[in-house]
């Protein structure tokens, strides 16, 4: 499942690998899969979309945001809103590439290129807004960029278990089941201990491991991992290597429950006290 990382490595190809997406025309929408487009966009989407210039990209979260604009005369912007969720994915491909299967949405652009979004399992979902607050408002702040007053300020304020609690998008925004694991493991704090049991070096632990799990992860392109992103090159220490040796202390990791997800842990490194 992309994560932040995997979120972002698509980010940076889109906007920064030529050829770039941002300056491109939208010449021609094709909806392959009305459950794609969020029920309340389906009607509108191809009509508004339509002439409609890719202007920037930013991330908040697991969500990118793409600002529109439809220059010349009243000349206005929109907001195109993606989540990939489990299996989705975001590509350029020469106008000429057959769709495939799973293609849900096609966006053909004036240079001979067309964005496309493949999702198998069809959870992804696409908004058209004028306002991304519509849809991204009641995220808690990005899990990458927050800063430690307010990692701080805001983990003081809830009584969970942390895991659920970083897997919760209202608290941070962009940490999955698989970052959530690293995360704690580097932090040396156990899944199922509770937020209001953390002393003022666990919250520091753990805001640090938060910030440089996320950073690592980003530099790497995300995961390597079979089925989450083609070109990750983040090595993970827990999740996913139950019955394997720790990379600290030569331990069993071993895998639990936490909150309805399997969780990945090392008894010693992450002791439950």
């Amino acid at each position: 499942m992309p994560e932040l990382p995997e979120v972002e490595s698509v980010l940076r190809t889109l906007r920064d690998c030529p050829p770039v997406l941002p300056g491109r025309m939208i010449n021609r929408v094709i909806v392959l899969s009305d459950t794609v487009i969020s029920d309340e966009h389906v009607d509108k989407f191809p009509v508004e979309l339509e002439g409609m210039v890719f202007s920037s990209i930013v991330r908040h979260g697991k969500y990118l945001i793409f600002r529109m604009i439809r220059s010349g005369v009243g000349c206005s912007e929109s907001f195109v809103i993606i989540h990939l969720r489990m299996t989705g994915r975001l590509f350029l491909v020469p106008h000429e590439h057959s769709v495939e299967r799973h293609t849900r949405l096609v966006l053909m652009l004036d240079n001979d290129l067309a964005l496309r979004f493949d999702d198998p399992r069809k959870f992804g979902r696409v908004w058209l807004v004028a306002n991304p607050a519509d849809v991204v408002s009641g995220l808690g702040p990005d899990a990458l960029t927050v800063s430690p007053e307010i990692f701080r300020t805001r983990i003081s304020s809830y009584q969970r278990q942390i895991k659920p609690l970083l897997l919760d998008q209202s608290f941070l925004a962009g940490i999955g089941n698989i970052y959530a694991d690293e995360i704690l493991f580097q932090a040396g704090i156990h899944p199922l201990k509770s937020s209001c049991d953390l002393t003022p070096s666990d919250i520091d632990r753990l805001c640090n491991a938060t910030r440089e799990i996320l950073t690592e992860a980003v530099e790497s392109n995300g995961a390597n991992i079979e089925g989450v992103f083609s070109k990750g090159r983040f090595v993970v220490s827990v999740y996913g290597r139950e019955g394997l040796c720790c990379s600290k202390c030569g331990s069993m990791i071993i895998k639990i429950r936490v909150g309805q997800r399997g969780t990945h842990v090392c008894p010693v490194c992450q002791p439950f006290l």
